[in-house]
């Protein structure tokens, strides 16, 4: 912005005033900057999240799909599987570490993350526990079916 100022030498002579990111300092300005930029994007993930959240029952959940955000290794992936082919009937954490030759404490634990992640996806878990069983959501394994159909 430029002021107007009197002087003795030119009646009139222009001066710059400084902008901010000259008085706060080249790498400050752009630390504040990238958190003003950062906020939006979270505003921005809010409703799309809250928009997802509306058409939630809309969406179908393919099994590559729950696989690449909820699982994060090959075991992982063996607990989804298990429990699609467990079906209405679910399974216990035991019976899944046998079968996969892992702690069954470990299983529970991974159910929880894997749970987490795709809360943080979709806003909802994917495996439930029921008793002392585990099961995937109906919504999912209607999903998983009609993808092997198709």
């Amino acid at each position: 912005m430029k002021k107007m100022t009197e002087s003795a030498q030119n009646r009139f002579k222009m001066t710059e005033k400084t902008h901010k990111e000259e008085k706060v300092g080249g790498r400050e300005w752009i630390v504040r900057t990238l958190k003003r930029i950062e906020e939006r994007q979270k505003r921005i993930d809010r409703r799309t999240r809250m928009l997802a959240a509306g058409l939630r029952e809309l969406f179908m959940l393919g099994e590559d799909y729950v696989s690449m955000v909820a699982c994060q290794d090959k075991t992982d992936v063996a607990i989804l599987s298990a429990l699609r082919e467990a079906g209405v009937t679910g399974r216990q954490s035991g019976e899944l570490a046998v079968q996969l030759d892992i702690n069954h404490r470990d299983v529970s634990r991974r159910i929880y993350h894997m749970n987490k992640r795709m809360d943080k996806e979709i806003g909802e878990e994917i495996i439930k526990k029921y008793g002392h069983k585990w099961k995937l959501l109906p919504r999912l394994r209607r999903d998983f079916s009609s993808s092997k159909c198709e």
